[in-house]
């Protein structure tokens, strides 16, 4: 969201802290400011210029030679244009002045002629999106003759600002900050000032309409409230320069004084509002539902097949408007209105968001009511309508207002806490200024203190969805005073090593441990969000028709709780492919199974799951699997004599090249090459090698007790050795080289054996071919009755060498 430094200046004195100043202090106690950026700078330092004298340029004929009065000196510009006249005014921009495109104007001679700036046109002073003529003509810009020569453009345009880009994540939680005001009201409690004025509060006399109004009626809670008012004697136009620069430096684009004065206040109030054509209206106003199927024509040019129990507005039963969201065609204003129904109204944040994701449009409007606005504002918004219009054409009549709502929102509900509460969850601080009530208070809190009990009234802004309890106003004292003021001590619990592991966290970090630096695999993360195309795929955990839709989806095409790992893995494949042949990934999270227990709505059940695609032959893709598997099996406490691999169809694989793995009586893994057909439904045109297994399996087959083995005695011998081989080559086919290893050799065994084989790093580039990298591996051998000779050591280092050269791989 844009927040205009100016425009917060009406509301709050401004003038003791810089906009940077004032930045760090949002950012420090209210939300996040990304950044800070100036708005139309130039026009302050371009002139009115009159053109005095108009000559012809004796070297060319396209160019004229103009005497310019820029009020304080008489310049001389050569110019182009063909508009140009002698007599008229037009904006000047003199040497030293930069404009939006970058260009700096520096003293320049054009065909012999000495130029001292340069005469602009609306697209070069950047205002070509205002709704003012001159801007949009093909050429220079003419100026009004009424406009002083030597005066700056800001003083018809507006001075100069400065634009706050504010993150919008940091305000969902605070839908009083979706405003000018808002952010002014909160400013002014930041720095113990007090507001200039308070548009909320705008008064304007009303009249009885010309005519009745049309009846107002809510479905249901279609809406909290629902406001509408008639306004007459006004002339559609474009806005005051001033207006239009204003909406435009929050991004907005200007485009008659009837759209524009409705944004301003949803962007000064933060009141969403719309204004229907009062002689297109016939009644009886209506918040309803839609029905399925019916079709909305919207202001933005789109028509839409509404879904079933959106909000809209309905005119004698037609819909005219999403509600909340935005107006629909055919009733909007034009030139030609001469009345308005002005609406103002406040929705069910819930309705609005179900609107939003169903029809995947989203507004400044929308924005707001989804994070719930004050419902007090909306019969506000239409006097300050009125106002706005009033300051800028007499004889303004605006009728009473009509207004009708589904509950009572005055109702605030108080909340009660003790001083003692909030300084426990506080902490300690130091030299604190002021007290719980007193900041409260200023933060627009009532507050009514009894020894240590505080009772609190949150205000009508704060109430909705954002103030409930009392840790939400601890939450408030602790940012007012600021989070660097609270002391940080240690937690006073006692440093002991924990009675009982968790064997699931224990198994897990193993994994990822292993799967990093031993199998060299990447960690992904998916969605755990599935269509009932992904629930089809794979049946293997549990029957698509078992999964837990949800109620709220984010996306209405993954509205499931997905019950396989294997849909997301081919969703990452297909994005990864193009850019890596070799896709290596794994993954650790939760699939959601039906639950036995009808208290619960499903089983969360770990996952340990393996996706790789590969440049090898199917024959030593599929090896490697199975070597993945077998080395997971024996981490996680299978030995490998004990590890059985069978022949297992399923679904998802291709025929006869799919298999299971477990010991004699568990099956843990299942692995294979996922089916062709499969493949194609994701888009995936090479093999694809997939494994995965439930990590309350993997636990199933872990040793039940544990027994102590004391330190071996005599020292191991590291050996690091780095060996050129083919880049597609595996690390599992440099250790199958090594053979079985022995970690768990016996102590009274005079023997030397390798107790561990580990990857290090792999280099590519330098002066390898591009074919070929260098793997870097550690040797570990072990003699536990005694310490290696260096005779001994050198020829098992010679015979390692001698071993990995017969396999193929060199030494670099």
């Amino acid at each position: 969201m844009k927040l205009s430094f100016n425009w917060l200046n009406e509301f709050v004195d401004l003038s003791q802290i810089t906009p940077s100043e004032l930045a760090n202090l949002l950012t420090m106690k209210t939300c996040e400011v990304e950044g800070l950026e100036e708005f139309m700078p130039h026009l302050e330092k371009i002139p009115v210029a009159h053109i005095d004298k108009l000559e012809k340029h004796p070297n060319a004929d396209k160019l004229k030679i103009c005497t310019v009065n820029t009020g304080k000196e008489i310049v001389q510009i050569v110019t182009g244009a063909d508009n140009v006249e002698q007599g008229k005014k037009f904006p000047a921009a003199l040497v030293g002045t930069k404009l939006p495109d970058g260009r700096q104007m520096a003293k320049a001679k054009l065909r012999g002629i000495d130029s001292f700036g340069m005469l602009c046109s609306g697209s070069e002073l950047g205002i070509t999106q205002l709704d003012f003529a001159p801007a949009k003509i093909d050429g220079l810009m003419p100026l009004p003759d009424d406009w002083k020569v030597g005066a700056s453009l800001s003083e018809f345009f507006g001075k100069s600002d400065i634009v706050f880009e504010i993150d919008n994540k940091s305000i969902t939680h605070r839908p009083d900050l979706w405003s000018h005001f808002g952010f002014a009201r909160e400013i002014a409690a930041l720095l113990n000032l007090s507001l200039k004025k308070n548009p909320e509060q705008a008064n304007v006399k009303t009249v009885s309409p010309t005519r009745d109004l049309p009846k107002i009626e809510i479905e249901k809670d279609a809406a909290i409230t629902y406001c509408g008012a008639e306004i007459s004697g006004f002339k559609v136009m474009p806005s005051p320069l001033l207006r239009q620069m204003r909406l435009l430096s929050v991004g907005q684009k200007p485009i008659n004084n009837i759209v524009d004065i409705s944004n301003y206040i949803l962007f000064e109030m933060g009141q969403p509002n719309h204004a229907f054509d009062r002689d297109k209206i016939s009644g009886p106003v209506s918040v309803s539902f839609s029905k399925e199927k019916e079709s909305l024509a919207l202001l933005d040019g789109s028509t839409h097949t509404l879904p079933k129990d959106l909000v809209v507005i309905r005119d004698a039963g037609k819909p005219v408007a999403l509600a909340g969201v935005m107006g629909g065609s055919g009733s909007e204003t034009t030139t030609n209105t001469i009345r308005l129904f002005l609406e103002s109204a406040t929705f069910p944040r819930a309705l609005i968001r179900n609107t939003v994701r169903q029809t995947g449009i989203r507004s400044d409007s929308s924005q707001r009511f989804e994070k719930a606005q004050d419902p007090q504002k909306a019969k506000a918004a239409i006097y300050r309508f009125a106002e706005i219009l009033g300051e800028e054409q007499k004889g303004i009549t605006l009728s009473t207002i009509a207004e009708v709502s589904s509950v009572d929102f005055t109702k605030t509900t108080k909340i009660h806490t003790t001083n003692t509460f909030i300084n426990q969850k506080l902490g300690k601080i130091e030299n604190r200024k002021e007290s719980n009530t007193a900041i409260l208070r200023r933060l627009g809190f009532g507050v009514d203190e009894k020894e240590d009990t505080l009772t609190v009234t949150p205000p009508s802004y704060r109430k909705w969805f954002d103030v409930t309890c009392a840790e939400d106003l601890v939450e408030e004292i602790g940012r007012f005073i600021g989070y660097k003021e609270i002391t940080i001590e240690p937690a006073l619990v006692r440093a002991e090593t924990p009675r009982v592991k968790n064997p699931m966290r224990t198994l897990e970090h193993s994994l990822r441990s292993i799967a990093t630096n031993r199998l060299n695999l990447n960690e992904v993360m998916s969605y755990a969000f599935h269509s009932k195309e992904d629930l089809n795929a794979d049946e293997f955990f549990a029957k698509a028709t078992e999964a837990t839709k949800m109620q709220n989806a984010i996306n209405e095409q993954m509205n499931f709780l997905r019950i396989s790992p294997l849909p997301g893995l081919l969703r990452t494949i297909h994005s990864n492919y193009r850019g890596e042949k070799n896709v290596r990934i794994f993954e650790i999270e939760k699939i959601f199974l039906p639950s036995e227990d009808k208290n619960f709505a499903c089983n969360e059940e770990y996952f340990f799951a393996i996706a790789l695609t590969s440049t090898k032959s199917p024959e030593e893709a599929a090896h490697e699997l199975t070597a993945i598997a077998a080395e997971i099996l024996f981490h996680a406490g299978l030995m490998r004599h004990e590890q059985v691999f069978t022949n297992a169809p399923n679904p998802i694989f291709h025929p006869g090249i799919s298999g299971s793995a477990g010991s004699k009586d568990k099956t843990v893994f299942r692995f294979g090459q996922i089916h062709p057909r499969l493949l194609g439904e994701y888009g995936i045109k090479e093999r694809v090698y997939y494994a995965d297994a439930l990590l309350k399996r993997l636990l199933s087959i872990a040793p039940r007790e544990s027994h102590y083995r004391a330190p071996f005695v005599y020292p191991a011998v590291d050996f690091d050795l780095t060996l050129v081989m083919p880049k597609q080559t595996e690390f599992a086919a440099v250790k199958a080289v090594i053979g079985p290893l022995q970690p768990l050799v016996r102590r009274d065994l005079d023997k030397t054996v390798v107790v561990a084989f580990d990857y290090v790093s792999t280099f590519t580039g330098g002066n390898l071919p591009e074919d070929k990298k260098a793997l870097s591996v550690r040797t570990t051998w072990r003699n536990p009755t005694r310490t290696l000779t260096g005779e001994e050591i050198k020829k098992l280092q010679d015979g390692l060498i001698a071993r990995m050269q017969k396999a193929g791989f060199s030494l670099r």
